[in-house]
């Protein structure tokens, strides 16, 4: 037996050094080295409060703070690495570069040995950030609604859990904001309810603004906004035409659209109102001529605790004709005038008074159907006692969308009553 074990001996060793090598080589071809491509690691900023304890901020440039990594290892190990399995991190108080950059370190966190990982590439070796001045600054916060209350309501209120915002972050970021809103969904809504919202932060365009770099209230939480309801009613609207034209002109015509409008509030305060009786200083402040169009806010007209709630119908556009007035003279005799309070013992010589000529000015159509029996004229003798020539006002009365001067006089003379002398 001993003889067989030590027979060819030398033949046995090379065939087991053989097979040894033939495994060896099979499992270099089978697990060999090879790379693998982990895409979209995250960078983590470190120590960004070095920054910020001098009144500065670190805004990193777009897609900067992304790295791709090539992993070179066994294939066995490659099989199983993945993104999570690395740490990448920019340390702000160890590898600031050039005010401009920060170095990228990666680190495998995974579970095998990290002696498995023979080496790792990185696309990219620096986050490139931006180190502006820190500021903060106040916002209104503005709430849009989003549906309709009830049929026959409205939304009134909307007051959001806090008025203001303060938002702090980068200068050339907070100098961007310049509206702050929060939508709200209305759908439905018959008494005060209490809706939520994201905040949203947005531009001179309505576009909104990345707050990955600011600090704000309701950033990362639901904002609050308490709802209430109003009753609504249609209603008709009129305007103080009084002094919509200017002197020597007189309006000749007006019309505007809508003519009415709905308007909402508590049931008691809008229930006796039918009509909106617009003021005379709305119309024609500038005092224009001719064709006049114009656009009249009339919301700013109601009573407090009265809203319009659509907005297209809170502007009227009025379209007026204001035209040149014309004037006639009619001589209105002494017989046709009324004479108050004559004094006693005197009388009214009225053999050498002459007719009172009354200038009435109106529209040139007003003007062709006027005649003399529709203009009154009176004078007070109230205040004389003796007799004499006076130059005494006199008062003259003419139809609507006529003008008199109001500084007419008539000359008469007051003698004593025959009678009595």
């Amino acid at each position: 037996m001993k003889t067989k074990l030590v027979n060819n001996l030398l033949l046995k060793i090379l065939s087991v050094l053989a097979a040894i090598l033939l495994w060896l080589i099979v499992v270099n071809i089978d697990d060999a080295v090879t790379s693998k491509q982990i895409r979209n690691v995250k960078v983590s900023m470190l120590n960004t409060n070095v920054l910020t304890e001098q009144g500065q901020m670190c805004r990193v440039e777009d897609g900067t703070d992304v790295v791709d990594l090539t992993v070179y290892a066994r294939r066995s190990v490659l099989d199983k690495l993945k993104a999570s399995d690395f740490s990448a991190t920019a340390d702000l108080k160890k590898d600031l570069r050039y005010d401009s950059m920060v170095k990228i370190d990666v680190a495998y966190t995974g579970s095998q040995k990290s002696t498995d990982i023979q080496k790792i590439e990185l696309s990219r070796t620096n986050v490139l950030v931006k180190i502006e001045e820190s500021v903060t600054e106040q916002f209104k916060v503005n709430v849009r609604t989003n549906g309709e209350a009830s049929d026959g309501l409205t939304i009134g209120s909307k007051i959001p859990e806090q008025t203001l915002i303060e938002v702090t972050g980068p200068i050339s970021v907070v100098n961007r904001i310049k509206k702050v809103e929060v939508e709200v969904e209305a759908t439905g809504i018959t008494g005060t309810s209490v809706r939520t919202g994201k905040l949203e932060l947005l531009d001179a365009d309505n576009n909104p603004i990345d707050g990955t770099y600011l600090d704000y209230y309701g950033k990362d939480s639901d904002f609050e906004v308490t709802l209430t309801v109003l009753k609504t009613k249609l209603v008709g609207i009129s305007f103080d035409i009084s002094t919509a034209a200017p002197e020597g002109y007189a309006l000749s015509a007006i019309s505007y659209k809508p003519e009415t409008v709905t308007i909402a509030g508590e049931k008691s305060q809008i229930s006796p109102i039918y009509n909106l009786s617009i003021p005379p200083e709305a119309l024609n402040p500038d005092r224009e001529t001719g064709t006049v169009k114009q656009t009249v806010d009339i919301s700013q007209y109601l009573d407090d605790g009265i809203i319009i709630p659509k907005e297209e119908e809170r502007e009227i556009v009025v379209t007026m004709d204001i035209l040149p007035l014309l004037t006639e003279t009619y001589p209105i005799g002494p017989d046709q005038i009324e004479y108050l309070n004559m004094p006693e013992g005197l009388e009214l010589d009225i053999s050498e008074m002459s007719a009172l000529d009354v200038p009435v000015s109106a529209l040139e159509s007003a003007l062709a159907g006027l005649t003399a029996d529709q203009i009154s004229v009176s004078v007070d003798l109230s205040g004389y006692s003796r007799s004499g020539t006076y130059a005494v006002p006199a008062t003259v009365t003419v139809p609507e969308n006529y003008q008199v001067p109001d500084d007419l006089e008539i000359t008469l003379k007051l003698v004593r009553d025959k009678e009595e002398t």
